[in-house]
């Protein structure tokens, strides 16, 4: 492409930052358009709801070789009726109810999607537990650094990430005689003026007057502090457009598009308050718009969070890398398959096979904890066999250095010791788990009979489990750890800020688990494990300073 054909895209990349309000990228940024062989305009047929409604648009180019480009900000868009729906920059904004097309544009090619526009006759208020509250998300009002600490920042104090409306409500509304909210100037409360940095806030600058977390603030203020209708859907779930994509050389951006989907049915373009998270910035930087930047050749996961809700967005950019040849290793199982697969889409070689002595010393320590003797050393490398790898794994696999070594961790992990289940119980509850290694029984038998083990501990040794988690929170937080490899404990206070778990979850969890009863037995060192009848989990709606 030449320097005068690159001046109209800089051009619109300047234009489209100052309409926004905020910059998405930097102005001299340039998009390779090349020579696409189709346009994919998304999303496809949607709704603009309400005066407030805008709908980020994402244009896809595909090239040969099944290699694919965004285009979001290097087509040229139209609306067929500009009176019911018009452009602004890659967003679409209504203008009166009806339905229009939208058309994407360029080098000849072109993509066209239904818009349809309703409500335009209705009022659109903010919706406190939808958008105020996304707001101070992601103005990082309310993160546990800030004013969402169990105790607050400078007297002020919000539920972490939003997850009590109302408490917030409460907060925002009524404490100190509403001294943060002015309704009547709303650009004076101390709510936007500190933020602002119109007056010291030691949390620095968190917004930028006309933003989209400004204005809805702003307007939420200015509309009296009004609490949601009953009749107000609630968030349901959120997607990301793309949810996966790869994009080779010369490709070096991504626009990502979140949709949420609501209660009443409805589906919404929740983009410009979604918050953005990188999970490798070495690879995809991605800014408050949902723009991803590429840094460097690799993958990242885009975590796009709108209050509870979650989606990521798995991309890979890809670069030839000179002199590359595949060297087609040999694939033995399923997993290789699926390896190799990644890295010849990488362009990373596999390493080479290990020796044998250093397969040899990998393959003990791995499988029973010890050295190989010399015996066994001799006997191994000696052996001229081609499969005599595969033959050694199985071997030990079988032998009782294997199941023992094994047991030992298991019962690490699980949390075995003399202090939660006696010295008798260890050595019972190590038993049984070394059995379980040696017979080679599946694990999610062993998970089952694990979790639902009941009786005598002494009998039945599977039931040292709940011995060693004693009460519904511990319970809780141990199963998830150790079978879910999930760690629960946030969600004991609050939602979980990174994970899918609410306080409900954790508390549900907690409540089947109330019902593990134990009593003692005539040994005093051993436990009746029971289910008892009832049982219940208290939720803390009012945290304590820990």
């Amino acid at each position: 492409m030449t320097h005068m054909a690159r001046m109209p895209l800089a051009l619109a990349a300047v234009v489209a930052g100052f309409a926004s309000g905020v910059w998405a990228e930097d102005p001299a940024a340039t998009i390779e358009i090349g020579t696409p062989t189709q346009l994919v305009l998304e999303p496809a047929n949607f709704t603009l709801l309400g005066s407030r409604a805008r709908q980020q648009l994402l244009v896809t180019g595909a090239y040969s070789g099944d290699d694919v480009r965004d285009l979001t900000a290097a087509v040229q868009y139209a609306s067929s009726n500009a009176e019911v729906a018009r452009i602004d920059g890659t967003h679409v904004v209504p203008v009166a109810n009806g339905e229009c097309q939208i058309t994407a544009s360029v080098n000849g090619l072109s993509a066209v999607v239904t818009c349809r526009v309703e409500r335009m006759d209705q009022p659109s208020p903010i919706s406190f537990k939808n958008e105020t509250q996304m707001a101070l998300t992601k103005a990082g009002c309310n993160m546990g650094a800030c004013h969402g600490s169990p105790s607050g920042k400078g007297g002020f104090r919000l539920s972490l990430r939003a997850y009590d409306n109302e408490l917030d409500i409460m907060t925002l509304r009524s404490e100190f005689f509403g001294r943060r909210i002015n309704i009547m100037e709303p650009s004076e409360s101390l709510l936007l003026k500190k933020p602002l940095m119109d007056v010291a806030h030691g949390g620095g600058k968190r917004l930028k007057k006309g933003d989209v977390l400004h204005r809805v603030l702003e307007q939420w203020i200015a509309e009296g502090l009004q609490i949601d209708a009953p009749t107000e859907p609630s968030l349901v779930r959120i997607e990301t457009l793309p949810s996966k994509r790869v994009l080779r050389a010369p490709a070096a951006r991504q626009q990502l598009v979140v949709m949420g989907h609501f209660s009443d049915g409805s589906v919404r373009d929740l983009t410009d308050l979604a918050d953005f998270s990188s999970s490798s910035e070495a690879v995809g930087r991605v800014d408050v718009t949902g723009l991803v930047t590429k840094e460097g050749r690799g993958e990242t996961a885009v975590l796009a969070r709108y209050l509870d809700k979650m989606a990521t967005c798995q991309l890979t950019f890809l670069e030839d890398v000179p002199g590359f040849a595949w060297n087609n290793p040999a694939e033995h199982n399923v997993i290789d398959k699926l390896v190799f697969n990644k890295l010849k889409t990488l362009q990373i070689l596999p390493s080479d096979l290990c020796t044998d002595d250093e397969f040899l010393r990998r393959a003990y320590l791995d499988t029973t904890g010890r050295l190989p003797t010399i015996a066994e050393t001799e006997a191994f490398l000696g052996d001229t066999s081609p499969s005599k790898r595969q033959v050694l794994v199985d071997q030990l696999l079988d032998t009782d250095d294997f199941a023992s070594y094994w047991a030992l961790k298991w019962c690490d992990i699980l949390r075995s010791n003399s202090k939660k289940i006696k010295l008798a119980g260890v050595h019972k509850f190590k038993r049984w788990v070394f059995e379980t290694m040696r017979d080679d029984r599946p694990l999610d038998q062993f998970a089952r009979e694990l979790l639902t083990a009941s009786g005598s501990a002494f009998e039945n040794p599977a039931a040292n489990y709940w011995r060693a988690s004693r009460d519904p929170q511990d319970a809780t937080e141990t199963t998830a750890q150790l079978f879910l490899g999930v760690r629960i404990q946030c969600a004991k206070c609050h939602n979980h800020p990174f994970e899918r778990w609410t306080q409900d979850n954790y508390y549900g969890i907690a409540a089947a688990f109330a019902r593990v009863g134990r009593k003692n037995s005539i040994d005093a060192d051993e436990e009746i494990i029971f289910t008892q009848p009832g049982g219940e989990a208290t939720r803390h709606v009012d945290v304590d300073p820990l």
